[in-house]
């Protein structure tokens, strides 16, 4: 699985950052990334840390942030200050190559969702369109929009448990958010050509390929690529002929090789867990639960 999660693994930038009121707070962030999806949990003021962590910055790229609580900070980008207050649920579209200073004058903890320029290119290629010249009415937008806000909610809980984050979730994320940020906050011409769903060859593939990486995972574009197809058109092909997406297919794949497993009683629950993908047998039990409503202790107890 392309996973990874270390601080060390942000790209610190020389971006200055004022600290002038709270001396003994510290700026703490979470990195986080699996496949295309790139994001940063970054937290001022609300918990000690053992050193304080720069400001994360990327090469031509901007930040989809959400805010989890009122605050108010100065940020330098363009040669404009952005100081005015901001409130809780809130989010932005943030040009990270055109931040010069940052001041923090109150706690603030946000995520920061990276749409990296290269990634935008793909997007409009992959739609045959031009590609995306902006995003947001300045380099510093702000908006209440709430899918935003659920999108951001979604990403969160993988920071806590980023061995459970699958490649195909989260391409399926990012490459919505991505889509979607591009037609309702820059100039792509998302108007897509309505497709069909895969041929029969397609499908039959496509499972075969998932299938076989029930351990380890993969990438939506890497099973679109196989089926000759480009990644969201794969996406909405395989929706239509199955009923789910991919990352679902996969999943209810996991949970049925479980099944079977359970049947030998000579397997633990933890071994199952890792034969079938899950990261662990606390992760496997969760997310059986979630789709049987039933836990696999009690699954397995009925086979008796």
């Amino acid at each position: 699985m392309a996973l990874n999660i270390n601080v060390s693994t942000v790209d610190i930038a020389t971006v200055p950052i004022n600290l002038p009121r709270y001396t003994d707070r510290k700026l703490a962030v979470r990195a986080l990334a699996c496949s295309q999806l790139v994001a940063a949990d970054i937290s001022y003021g609300f918990k000690p840390v053992e050193t304080a962590a720069a400001f994360p910055s990327w090469e031509d790229a901007y930040s989809i942030g959400v805010r989890f609580n009122d605050e108010t900070s100065g940020i330098f980008v363009g040669g404009k200050n952005y100081a005015e207050p901001h409130r809780r649920g809130e989010a932005h579209i943030l040009y990270l190559s055109g931040v010069e200073h940052i001041d923090f004058s109150t706690p603030r903890h946000t995520i920061e969702i990276l749409l990296r320029r290269s990634f935008l290119r793909e997007i409009a290629d992959d739609l045959e369109v031009p590609d995306v010249s902006y995003l947001g009415h300045s380099l510093f937008h702000v908006s209440n929009d709430p899918l935003l806000r659920q999108l951001a909610l979604r990403i969160y809980p993988y920071f806590d448990e980023p061995e459970t984050l699958e490649p195909l979730f989260a391409d399926h994320l990012i490459w919505g958010l991505g889509i979607y940020v591009c037609a309702h906050y820059g100039d792509l011409a998302a108007r897509r050509r309505l497709v069909g769903g895969l041929s029969t060859w397609q499908e039959r593939l496509a499972k075969d390929i998932i299938e076989t990486r029930l351990v380890g995972g993969l990438g939506l574009a890497e099973v679109a690529a196989l089926c000759g197809l480009r990644t969201s058109q794969f996406a909405h092909a395989f929706k239509r002929s199955t009923g789910v997406a991919p990352y679902q297919w996969l999943l209810l794949r996991r949970l049925a090789r479980a099944r079977e497993l359970f049947t030998n009683h000579h397997i633990s629950l933890a071994d199952i867990a890792m034969m079938c993908g899950f990261a662990d047998q606390a992760h496997l039990t969760r997310m059986f639960s979630r789709h049987l409503g039933i836990t696999p202790a009690r699954y397995r107890l009925a086979l008796q």
